[in-house]
This record gives C-alpha cells, structure tokens and sequence, in this order.
C-alpha cells in the first residue's frame, strides 16, 4: 500500500512540473524532431555521394596541352581527337608552337 501512495505522489509531482514547464518540454521536443530530420535528409545524400565515388562512369579524356583527365562534359575540343581542359591550356600549347 505504502508503494502504490508513493507512486501516485511521483505522478502527481512528475504531472505539475510537466504542467510548470510545458512550452520548455515542447520546445526541447521540436528540436529533436528537427535534428532528426536533418540527420535523415542526410543520409540519402551520403549513399548518393558513395554510389557516385564507386561505380564512376563518367568518361574522362586527357588535355592535350598539360597531360590532366578532365570530364568528357567539360572538355574544350579541337577537331575529333584534340581535347584542352581550358583556354588557358590552348594559349600555352600555341605560345609553344
């Protein structure tokens, strides 16, 4: 009997302190939400990036003037099999001629 009147008292207390601080509680509860969400809006983003990294079928090709890959995409191309990575890498290679 003794137990049961100190657990209705706990709850009695837990209940007033919930009702004193409510707008705190809320507010602690919003925050956790919002990182929680975050920390799911994340993840998708982080597998997405580790698929890319691994399975890279991007096509590269190599800057006839200075010897670096660049992407297929950003490739300056003279004629078929002429690729520059930049204008300033076609400058270079016709100050050299």
């Amino acid at each position: 009997m003794k137990l049961l009147i100190i657990f209705v008292l706990f709850l009695v207390v837990l209940a007033l302190i919930a009702v004193r601080y409510r707008k705190q509680i809320q507010t602690g509860i919003y925050v956790w939400r919002m990182f929680r969400k975050m920390r799911q809006m994340n993840k998708p983003q982080e597998r997405q990036i580790e698929k890319n990294e691994r399975n890279s079928d991007i096509p590269l090709v190599r800057c006839v003037g200075c010897g670096n890959w660049v992407e297929q995409s950003n490739v300056l191309k003279m004629g078929n099999k002429i690729s520059y990575c930049s204008a300033a890498c076609i400058e270079k290679s016709v100050k050299k001629v």
